[in-house]
């Protein structure tokens, strides 16, 4: 019976080695591995928004700026007024990743826009029939903004935030009304200048990321001209300067090739 019972015993632990050595030999399944999202490609999009912007507006002599001898000396400004509309266009660029959470990359965008606003206001002079108040109002319009920027973002897998910055133009139109000298003066203007701004970008499918983004754009102080008619009569005005900075808030979809 001891026989018996030791000769089980030994059957049982040489058929579990068998079993272990078997199972040792078969070829084992490598563990599922799910690469990282990689920001490294170009890409193309669109985008829409709202902005709103300052303008600063200075005369330092009505009379010689504006050609009527009665203003001669007066002084306007600085007065600033506020613009406000909506932007929507399109972004392309480039991104490289490295070291391994870090994008660099390059990016132009356009916006067309409707930033736009009046201001009224009014001063005093003294004229041959004694002190004279009179109200004027200027209108300013950007209808279009684009910029060419670097981007430097750091990245959470799927998720990236970013800071940009580079230069910036803008397309204004620019008007004002006298009524009191019957005189209407208006212009165009392409303004350079700079913009600086940041976002986060989530890649929320395949090749596809949205993103919402600030934008601060500064166009510096210009110096204007405006053609129009003062009683009539065919002028050019020199001698305005305008001061101009806008801020954009803009939500875009981006695919990426």
């Amino acid at each position: 019976m001891h026989r018996t019972f030791f000769a089980a015993v030994v059957a049982a632990f040489a058929i579990t080695f068998i079993q272990i050595a078997s199972a040792a030999d078969l070829p084992r399944k490598a563990p599922a591995y799910t690469p990282l999202f990689s920001w490294t490609g170009c890409y193309i999009g669109g985008n829409i928004g709202y902005g709103w912007g300052r303008e600063t507006v200075s005369i330092s002599n009505l009379g010689e700026t504006t050609g009527v001898p009665e203003l001669a000396g007066v002084a306007l400004g600085p007065v600033a007024g506020d613009t406000n509309g909506f932007v929507g266009g399109g972004q392309i660029g480039c991104n490289y990743q490295f070291a391994p959470s870090w994008v660099i990359g390059i990016e132009g965008d356009g916006e067309a826009a409707n930033i736009k606003g009046d201001l009224t206001q009014s001063f005093s002079f003294v004229s041959p029939t004694g002190p004279t108040t009179v109200t004027g109002t200027a209108h300013a319009q950007t209808n279009w903004i684009a910029s060419a920027t670097g981007r430097f973002g750091w990245t959470w897998d799927r998720v990236m935030l970013y800071a940009k910055a580079g230069v910036a133009w803008a397309g204004d139109k620019y008007s004002a009304d006298l009524p009191a000298f019957n005189e209407h003066i208006e212009t165009s203007v392409t303004r350079p200048g700079w913009t600086v701004g940041g976002g986060l970008e989530w890649a929320f499918w395949n090749n596809w990321s949205a993103k919402i983004e600030y934008d601060y754009y500064n166009f510096n102080t210009r110096n204007l001209a405006f053609p129009g008619t003062i009683a009539g009569v065919p002028e050019v005005v020199p001698g305005i300067d305008i001061k101009e900075s806008i801020s954009t808030v803009k939500f875009g979809v981006n695919y990426r090739f």
